[in-house]
């Protein structure tokens, strides 16, 4: 994997989110942009909640605008996304986690595609 690629997110505000059928699409000032196919968890105060529960669209949506201070990958366990105000994203790369070849798509502002 190519985890300085993902560094390319710290300093940027997320700005956007669209849910598309199977998957979720995070725009960071765009590009860069990720395309996210695995499961997620959004976190923020006291409050947790992961894709697929009624919380998770608007807790995810309340992240907009809030600007990415660190990326951290560990290989095959997760990419977490933290914010300046300690909430954060956590994306599985879990190989039981993957419906299809790649859990995340990074958009680079440059045009590269990173996949993982």
């Amino acid at each position: 994997m190519a985890p300085s690629r993902f560094t390319e997110l710290e300093g940027r505000d997320l700005s956007g989110v669209t849910f598309v059928r199977d998957y979720l699409q995070l725009q960071f000032d765009p590009p860069p942009s990720l395309n996210v196919y695995t499961p997620v968890v959004v976190r923020s105060g006291h409050t947790t909640a992961a894709l697929g529960t009624d919380s998770f669209p608007a807790l995810l949506v309340a992240q907009v605008n809030k600007r990415v201070d660190r990326v951290h990958i560990r290989d095959e366990e997760e990419l977490t996304i933290s914010f300046a105000d300690g909430s954060g994203l956590t994306i599985s790369l879990r190989p039981c986690d993957y419906r299809g070849a790649e859990a995340i798509n990074l958009f680079c502002a440059n045009g590269d595609i990173v996949v993982v």
